[in-house]
């Protein structure tokens, strides 16, 4: 197979290497980041409904309202202070006659063309002339019509003065006549020296609300819903799907006190994303549920298409292939019986100037310079071996990268959601501090002292993270602490032995001591009291070859080691002893220069 490849005409090889460039790369973007296309689905589903319920949720809120400002609309009617809050108590009867009566019921049926239907009941006897006035009858009834209907009994087994009712707390009569939602107030008022109960209820159609969510929170296969704190629903988009996804009071108020954004659960055996939203006012939640299925379903639709855009860029491709394959035969045969000339002459010549300015005509140029450029080059060798050393050092402190930050924002991001400002200000200091120590001179040397104060703030962020599990002594001279060292050179070292030491011990804590000494070269030795390591993990911790029990440690150590072999010679860099269950101790070892 192979033999019969190496013999193609270049022609037909160019044609399979253009259809493979276009095809290869499209079919292994579609098969390896398939579940990539799907969460992206998933994540923009999950945006556009945390957008969606943050622009409901003050709708929502303010419908709710609205019923509680009508009923404090007409509670401040000169008629309806007469009746109810008057110091004096007017009699019921005459005061049904008076102007006031008439402005009251007028008031009233204004709201009716907005949808709010107004009833008063109060404790009288349902045979008092007072219910058979004109201004009284459309509005006021006896409270016997309430008894026995739920809003009632929960006004009666409890201290409340204003209830929020779904339909399931009203009458089916209530419901069917004035509105199967309302704003209940309970008031006390005195009536011929006694002291009785009155209930003030504005009905409205839930509607208002079912409306609210259908425009702004409508998703494939999910449903929106309000809920109570008795667990009743108070609205929803599709009442099928709201029974089926329901979710109790009390566990979603568990769900916002643990996050603030969706979450992933399982009801009744289909996992689902669920978000929560806390209407103010009435003690509502605004619930968002989306099946996963339905996500995972878009995102098989995109791979679908994508996969069908590919087979269209093939057959496009096969015909673009063999025309620019034939185009670009011609010259390269000419660039190539060129630079077979070099074989018999050791200088090459060079080529015409090519007209055109594509890959080919690049590569006649990028010849001719070559050409030109040959002795040059020589020239120049010297300067670059000088600088090779210098190149791979910084290349490899480029690979030294605290990873700990992705960590340190992640606990930064809980903080601030758990509201510890001060915390996260006093975190925010330090990794200011610690990077300005890393990054704010080009010169890739330190002094001891800043490497130490470096180190220092990379344990206390460590301690914020694991509960101060790790104790770090420092017992250098302080002669030493203007010493030069290369930059990055103690913290990764503190890193290994807390994630791979202390951490590691049960329980996980434990102590670091760094000292230094001077000798015939300058020394520096970090102990510590964590797990230790076996003889066959030490013998690979200084190579380049990852070991899995140190996944991701022995690369920054060998980094380490390796600068300090390139900057200061073979004789200088990292030794390791360590007892298993004891503990480990690494030696530094550098020349002796100061500031």
């Amino acid at each position: 197979m192979k033999k019969i490849l190496l013999n193609l005409k270049i022609r037909t090889k160019l044609s399979l290497v253009l259809l493979a460039a276009v095809v290869i790369p499209a079919l292994f973007i579609g098969l390896a980041f398939s579940a990539d296309f799907r969460d992206m689905v998933i994540s923009n589903t999950i945006s556009q409904a945390q957008k969606s319920s943050a622009k409901a949720s003050p709708i929502l809120r303010a419908l709710a309202v609205r019923a509680q400002n009508v009923a404090n609309d007409l509670s401040s009617c000169a008629y309806y202070q007469e009746l109810f809050s008057s110091a004096s108590p007017a009699d019921f009867k005459e005061a049904a006659q008076t102007s006031l009566a008439q402005d009251f019921l007028t008031k009233a049926h204004s709201y009716q063309s907005e949808g709010y239907q107004t009833r008063i009941y109060i404790d009288l006897p349902e045979g008092d002339n007072f219910f058979a006035s004109p201004t009284a009858s459309p509005i006021f009834a006896p409270l016997t019509q309430a008894r026995g209907r739920y809003w009632y009994g929960i006004f009666q087994a409890s201290s409340v003065d204003h209830l929020y009712c779904p339909s399931s707390y009203l009458g089916p009569i209530e419901a069917s006549t004035y509105g199967d939602s309302a704003y209940i107030r309970r008031f006390r008022f005195l009536y011929q020296g006694k002291s009785l109960s009155g209930y003030l209820a504005v009905y409205y159609s839930s509607g208002l609300y079912r409306q609210a969510l259908r425009d702004n929170l409508t998703f494939p296969d999910g449903v929106s819903y309000l809920i109570n704190d008795r667990n009743q629903i108070i609205a929803e988009t599709d009442r099928a799907r709201s029974a089926t996804y329901r979710i109790d009071y009390g566990q979603i108020t568990d769900y916002l006190e643990s996050s603030n954004a969706f979450v992933e659960k399982n009801v009744l055996g289909s996992d689902v994303y669920a978000a929560f939203h806390r209407i103010p006012g009435p003690s509502w939640y605004l619930v968002i549920i989306i099946p996963k299925s339905s996500l995972i379903r878009q995102g098989n639709q995109i791979i679908l298409r994508y996969l069908a855009i590919i087979f269209i860029c093939m057959v496009g491709g096969i015909f673009i292939a063999e025309l620019l394959a034939g185009s670009i035969v011609r010259r390269i045969r000419q660039v190539s019986a060129q630079m077979s000339q070099v074989k018999a002459d050791d200088t090459p010549s060079p080529m015409p100037p090519s007209p055109y300015k594509d890959e080919v005509g690049q590569l006649v140029d990028s010849y001719n310079y070559m050409a030109g450029r040959i002795n040059a080059l020589v020239a120049e060798q010297q300067r670059i071996s000088e600088e090779k050393t210098i190149a791979e050092f910084n290349a490899l402190q480029a690979q030294i990268n605290p990873h700990f930050l992705y960590n340190t924002m992640d606990m930064i991001h809980w903080m601030a959601q758990a509201r510890q400002y001060d915390k996260v200000s006093e975190i925010v200091m330090r990794l200011s501090r610690f990077y300005k120590l890393t990054l704010s001179k080009k010169d890739p040397v330190s002094t001891i002292g800043d490497e130490i104060e470096h180190a220092s703030i990379y344990v206390q962020l460590q301690n914020m993270r694991f509960e101060n599990a790790i104790d770090l002594v420092v017992d250098v001279p302080d002669e030493l602490n203007s010493c030069h060292i290369p930059k990055l050179t103690l913290q990764p070292i503190l890193e290994n032995a807390i994630l791979h030491g202390i951490l590691e011990k049960n329980p996980p804590t434990g102590t670091i001591v760094i000292t230094a000494w001077e000798d015939d070269a300058l020394y520096l030795l970090i102990s510590d009291d964590g797990v230790g390591m076996d003889q066959e993990l030490l013998d690979h911790l200084l190579t380049y070859t990852p070991m899995s029990k140190a996944s991701g440690s022995n690369v920054a150590i060998y980094n380490i080691h390796s600068r300090l072999r390139l900057l200061y010679g073979e004789g200088y860099g990292l030794s390791y002893q360590s007892i298993p269950g004891r503990g480990t101790e690494v030696t530094i070892r550098i020349p002796r220069e100061r500031r």
